[in-house]
C-alpha cells in the first residue's frame, strides 16, 4: 500500500501526503496537480486518477484532518473551512512553494475548494481548479430560486433536491450518526449505495473509515446548513472546470446551474458517472484533467 511520502504541519494538525510522478525542476517542466478527497474517504480515494496522470503531471493528495495518517481531531470548531482552508495552503506550500498548483476536488473536497480559490491567498497559490462538486452556496442558491417562484415544477425539484440532500442533513444531527458507524450501519449504508448507483465498481472499506467518518461529521456540523441557508454569494479569477457526474444521487448536473456565475472563466463537462466517479471513471478523470492543465498553463 502507498505510504505517505511526507508529513506537513498546519495549525493544530499535522496532514499525512501521498505524491505521484516526478517532481517539477529545472529542465523538467511539470505541472502539479494537488487531489482533494471528501466523506469518508482519504487521499488513496485518488489512487487510480493518481496513476493516470503521473507519467505527465507530479500529482499530490493528503489524507484531511481528522482521517487516515493525520492529526485525528474531534469537533466542530476544526473543521470550519478557515482551517481546513489553511491545511490546502499548507501543503501546496510544502510541495510547490515556487510554482501554481491545479486543483480537484471531489465531494467536500471540492465544496470547500470553491472557497479556498476565492481569495488573494487561493489565487496567489492556485493555476486552475476543477470540481465534481458546487460550492454550499450554490446549492442553496439553487434551492432559493426555487422558493422565490413557487410553481409546480420548481417546488417538485426543490423537494426532489431536500430529498437528495437528507443524508448530509442527517449528518449534522447530534449523535445519532455516531450511532450509524459505531453500530456498523454506516458501513453497509456505504456499500449498499456505492452497489446500487456504480455497480462497476467494489465497495473497498478503509481500515478505521468508521473512527473517519465520525470525527469528520464536524464538516458537516460546521459547514452544511450555515452555508447553504446563509452564505454570501462567492467569486473568483482563478479558471473553473465543472466536471458533473450525470448519474449522482446526490449533486445532480442542474444543482450546478449558478456556478458559472462565480467564476470569470469558466467550462463544463460530462462524465457517464454516478457519485463515485474517481474510482469508476479513473482514466476519464485524468484526460479532463490533463486537458484543463494544457488549456489553463500560465505563461
Amino acid at each position: 500500500m502507498h505510504k505517505p511520502d511526507l508529513f506537513v504541519h498546519s495549525e493544530n494538525a499535522t496532514l499525512a501526503v501521498y505524491t505521484w510522478g516526478e517532481k517539477p525542476g529545472p529542465g523538467n517542466p511539470r505541472d502539479v496537480v494537488m487531489l482533494a478527497h471528501g466523506f469518508p474517504d482519504r487521499a488513496l480515494f485518488w489512487e487510480k486518477v493518481a496513476i493516470a496522470l503521473q507519467k505527465t503531471h507530479y500529482v499530490v493528495a493528503f489524507d484531511m484532518r481528522g482521517c487516515a495518517s493525520s492529526t485525528h481531531l474531534r469537533g466542530m470548531r476544526h473543521y470550519r473551512f478557515e482551517p481546513l482552508i489553511a491545511d490546502l495552503y499548507a501543503v501546496i506550500d510544502a510541495v510547490s512553494p515556487n510554482q501554481k498548483v491545479y486543483l480537484v476536488g471531489h465531494d467536500w473536497g471540492g465544496i470547500y475548494g470553491w472557497n479556498a480559490i476565492c481569495s488573494s491567498e487561493g489565487e496567489q497559490r492556485i493555476a486552475g481548479f476543477l470540481t465534481l462538486s458546487p460550492a454550499l452556496e450554490h446549492v442553496g442558491s439553487y434551492l432559493l430560486r426555487r422558493m422565490a417562484r413557487p410553481t409546480p415544477r420548481n417546488l417538485l425539484q426543490l423537494g426532489g433536491q431536500l430529498v437528495r440532500n437528507s443524508l448530509m442533513t442527517f449528518f449534522t444531527l447530534p449523535l445519532l450518526p455516531e450511532l450509524l458507524f459505531l453500530s456498523g450501519l454506516g458501513n453497509v449504508l456505504f456499500r449498499v449505495l456505492v452497489g446500487h448507483f456504480e455497480p462497476d465498481i467494489k465497495f473497498h472499506k478503509n481500515e478505521g473509515m468508521e473512527g473517519d467518518a465520525i470525527r469528520y461529521l464536524g464538516i458537516y456540523r460546521a459547514n452544511l446548513l450555515q452555508r447553504t441557508l446563509f452564505g454570501k454569494p462567492i467569486s473568483t479569477r482563478v479558471p473553473v472546470h465543472v466536471l458533473m457526474a450525470q448519474r449522482d444521487p446526490f449533486l445532480p448536473p442542474a444543482v450546478f446551474e449558478s456556478c458559472r456565475d462565480s467564476a470569470a472563466s469558466y467550462s463544463e463537462s460530462f462524465v457517464d458517472a454516478a457519485h463515485w466517479a474517481p474510482l469508476s471513471r479513473p482514466q476519464e478523470l485524468a484526460d479532463a484533467i490533463g486537458k484543463f492543465t494544457q488549456q489553463h498553463r500560465p505563461a
